[in-house]
């Protein structure tokens, strides 16, 4: 009988095809899986603050009547990382999961169980997709890495929306408040509130 294998040529040839269609696949998966993450993040990260600020006010009564209200520009925690921490100690942390709580500057910072994390700065909370990046003291946002999220005793705790009217077209267009969902640092105001807008998924539209 004849036996006839395969050549070292032909080997070669087909692991190059293999090589080259997982080089043209690879990088794409990797950003289907990231932006899976981000998303999903961003949502248990909303869910599991407004929740906090539900339960805490069963305990403590209306938001507007808590200690050391942070909720307005003028708060009197305003720059101060401890007593920001101590705040939230009070208020929120004791309904939340986290793995290390730090006071940094004036931020308090918190670690969460599934990698991510927040800064808290009076009545913005910077929302972190790797909590080491909210181990740094700017109040910088983008489209992929951190996120902007608030608490008015309005509206609650939801994705920063400040100037946004309504529409999807204007998460892309620079609003009278300044803000938009855009590439770039301090670009990314409204892409919290875009990712909720589309479901909690990002888009191919999407400025990742």
């Amino acid at each position: 009988m004849n036996k006839r294998g395969f050549t070292l040529a032909e080997v070669l040839i087909t692991l190059g095809i293999i090589g080259t269609v997982a080089a043209l696949t690879l990088p794409v998966l990797v950003e289907k899986h990231l932006k899976n993450v981000t998303a999903t993040r961003l949502k248990a990260f909303n869910s599991i603050m407004a929740q906090a600020f539900q339960r805490a006010k069963l305990e403590y009564g209306d938001w507007n009547n808590w200690e050391s209200n942070n909720f307005g520009e003028s708060g009197s925690l305003k720059g101060d990382g401890e007593k920001q921490l101590l705040w939230l100690q009070k208020y929120l942390l004791p309904y939340i999961k986290t793995t290390e709580t730090i006071a940094k500057g004036k931020y308090a910072i918190v670690a969460l169980p599934n990698g991510s994390g927040f800064s808290n700065y009076n009545s913005l909370y910077f929302f972190c997709v790797k909590y080491s990046d909210c181990q740094k003291e700017v109040e910088e946002y983008n489209s992929r890495d951190r996120f902007i999220f608030q608490f008015t005793s309005r509206k609650g705790f939801e994705p920063y929306s400040i100037g946004w009217k309504g529409t999807r077209e204007e998460f892309f267009i620079r609003n009278s408040a300044g803000h938009l969902c855009a590439k770039g640092k301090r670009q990314g105001g409204l892409c919290a509130k875009l990712i909720e807008y589309d479901g909690w998924e990002i888009k191919d539209d999407y400025p990742w």
